[in-house]
């Protein structure tokens, strides 16, 4: 982890989704809060059981978040992409984080610490305006996340991670994540996804490249799964 670089400008906040209608002076009081974190590829951001840190909010690249279950399998529960907040336990008045953050490619990280959360909340009604949108996403997020872990297919659930990580490039709308990473974001293995996504080739709704996943046919992603019959991933 690199830090104590250069101050956070306001001009790097507006494009965080969070305080894009805030006033200017807000955003002043804000960004001279805010701490600048880079990571590499890989390196852990914070660990599952740890006390909370703060709110932390992605500037560049995109964050993976893991729990590890009870028999020691790993699982990503999210990607967290550009503009995005994740680490929302002070939100939550939370002890401990209740899962793993990894930084997935360079990212560059801004964090609001915890005390400084709490004292420009008490102080500013836009921001806590603006907390409690996060507080709701988060809800909603969690939500969906029991949902998708509940009652969907394995084959949903990539479906769904195709979805959701996809990026307009040129003409086209492409997933740059690998089989594996796809994996561990479905709660599955990479044979799996591998299957899966050969089936979708064939039926023409992707193209799968190395390291690119292209989505043709967006609509034949969306639930029900095409292949909730006999033949779907399990």
């Amino acid at each position: 982890m690199d830090t104590g670089q250069s101050p956070v400008q306001v001009s790097e906040i507006l494009r965080l989704a969070a305080f894009r209608t805030m006033p200017e002076a807000q955003l002043e009081r804000i960004a001279a809060a805010l701490v600048r974190h880079t990571y590499a590829p890989g390196q852990l951001i914070f660990l599952e059981g740890e006390p909370p840190g703060g709110l932390w909010f992605v500037a560049e690249g995109r964050v993976k978040i893991i729990k590890q279950s009870l028999n020691g399998r790993i699982q990503a529960i999210c990607l967290v992409n550009r503009g995005k907040c994740f680490g929302s336990c002070p939100l939550f008045h939370m002890d401990h984080n209740p899962a793993t953050a990894q930084a997935l490619d360079e990212v560059t990280l801004f964090v609001l610490p915890q005390d400084a959360l709490e004292r420009l909340g008490g102080q500013d009604a836009l921001l806590s305006s603006a907390l409690m949108r996060i507080y709701s996403q988060r809800l909603d997020h969690l939500a969906r996340l029991t949902e998708s872990l509940g009652t969907w297919s394995v084959g949903d659930r990539i479906n769904h991670h195709l979805l959701a990580n996809a990026e307009p490039d040129g003409k086209h709308t492409v997933v740059t994540l690998t089989h594996e990473k796809l994996a561990m974001l479905s709660g599955t293995v990479r044979e799996t996804v591998t299957r899966h996504l050969a089936r979708l080739e064939r039926v023409g709704a992707v193209r799968s490249d190395l390291g690119r996943i292209t989505l043709v046919d967006a609509s034949a992603l969306t639930l029900p799964c095409v292949f909730d019959g006999d033949d779907a991933a399990r």
